[in-house]
């Protein structure tokens, strides 16, 4: 499945997405968030990379949370974010929902549901969504 474009600025996708840009950057990424244990290999000197890994089967803490929070602000800003986590499928688009949610956009449900009209083969952990759901009530 591609890198999906959610809005002018935020893409989410797969770590084989964020490795293509290597090679090709025809959607003008700026920096790439990374919610992987691995590392993106190879890299584009003109992106920023971060990396903080979210485990897909347990609960985020809030530092973790807040974290991805504050890497999508900051780099949003002056570019063109990609989102990305093994597949694309469970932590990027929860992350993505929150990131709308967050910012009056969508709410986190409605935000969900948008992605999966883009990203049809999304299948969000139950356990880390609802962990997201708890600090966005805080």
């Amino acid at each position: 499945m591609p890198l999906s474009r959610l809005c002018s600025r935020l893409f989410v996708g797969g770590i084989k997405d964020a490795e293509r840009l290597a090679a090709d950057n025809s959607a003008g990424i700026t920096a790439v968030i990374s919610l992987c244990t691995e590392e993106v290999v190879p890299k584009r000197r003109d992106i920023k990379y971060v990396r903080i890994p979210i485990d897909d089967a347990r609960p985020v803490p809030i530092s973790q949370f807040e974290a991805v929070m504050t890497a999508i602000a900051e780099h949003i800003r002056g570019g063109r974010v990609l989102l990305h986590c093994g597949a694309g499928m469970s932590r990027s688009p929860i992350f993505a929902a929150a990131w709308m949610h967050r910012i009056g956009y969508l709410h986190i449900e409605s935000a969900l549901l948008e992605i999966a009209e883009l990203r049809p083969e999304i299948d969000p952990s139950p356990v880390l969504l609802k962990s997201v759901r708890e600090h966005l009530k805080a």
